[in-house]
């Protein structure tokens, strides 16, 4: 017989689950309706996720992570004057932009998967 460790997932396995908006228990379900809006229950395996709030995490890492990608084209743009400034600001902006709309649902996934990874193992 299994131990009870060796049955649940390995937290790599959920925090991928986690990256691919899906239910961090199952794997199955959605844990996003829509942009941002984060489901009460999972519809495959009813899993309470009401009580998990990744309010301020998934932001951060958004930033985090696009303010890295950004840093070469911003360095790039400064030391070289490829464009006149008032075309390099809109292009940055839109970059920057774009980068963040498209990372923030999957970065607030990931972060109910790691909350819910850490209320798991306690």
């Amino acid at each position: 017989m299994q131990s009870n460790e060796q049955t649940q997932d390995s937290g790599k396995t959920v925090l991928l689950r986690g990256l691919k908006k899906r239910c961090p228990q199952c794997g199955v379900g959605k844990v996003l309706k829509g942009y941002l809006t984060q489901r009460e229950h999972c519809a495959a395996c009813n899993e309470d996720l009401s009580t998990i709030r990744a309010d301020d995490g998934p932001p951060w890492l958004t930033i985090l992570i696009v303010g890295h990608i950004m840093a070469p084209f911003i360095h790039y743009f400064i030391t070289h004057d490829t464009f006149p400034l008032h075309l390099e600001l809109p292009i940055m902006l839109a970059m920057a932009s774009v980068g963040a709309l498209c990372l923030l649902p999957y970065a607030k996934g990931f972060f109910i998967a790691a909350i819910w990874l850490t209320r798991r193992k306690k």
